[in-house]
């Protein structure tokens, strides 16, 4: 059986998606993007109808793990993680810097650990670019003092 990873990028009402074959360069096997609605149930029902769907579209193939677009990693999380409960409780810490997007960007994580709980699930956050920076270009244009 061939294996797949499927990548995830949940937005304020969208869940893109792609699932690429094992191993470095592989094409997409599959992409797309699903409307969802503004709620978690909402992810859980998309998250679900899309594993039918790749279930259906590609046979014989098997789904070896997801990476997840997580936009705020805090400090402490700057490079892809594999998702654990103590990950997700610091990321859940997070929303109120972000609360319009985390929830989103949670949601598909929680789901999929419930429909595949022993799917190895990643995160990759978008902070971790301002890590790679300098010091001072991580710093406000603003006087110390403030």
């Amino acid at each position: 059986m061939t294996g797949a990873i499927l990548t995830l990028n949940a937005g304020s009402s969208s869940l893109k998606f792609g699932a690429f074959g094992e191993g470095p360069d592989q094409p997409a096997l599959l992409r797309g993007n699903l409307e969802v609605g503004d709620g978690p149930a909402d992810f859980s029902a998309a998250l679900a109808a899309l594993l039918r769907d790749l279930t259906t579209r590609l046979p014989g193939v098997v789904l070896r793990a997801a990476g997840h677009r997580v936009v705020h990693g805090g400090a402490e999380h700057i490079a892809p993680e594999a998702i654990t409960q103590p990950l997700l409780a610091a990321l859940q810490a997070l929303v109120p810097l972000d609360p319009l997007h985390m929830p989103r960007n949670l949601a598909p994580i929680e789901a999929l650990a419930k429909a595949r709980p022993d799917l190895l699930q990643v995160a990759c956050f978008d902070t971790a670019f301002h890590h790679t920076m300098p010091a001072v270009a991580q710093r406000f244009g603003l006087p110390r003092a403030m």
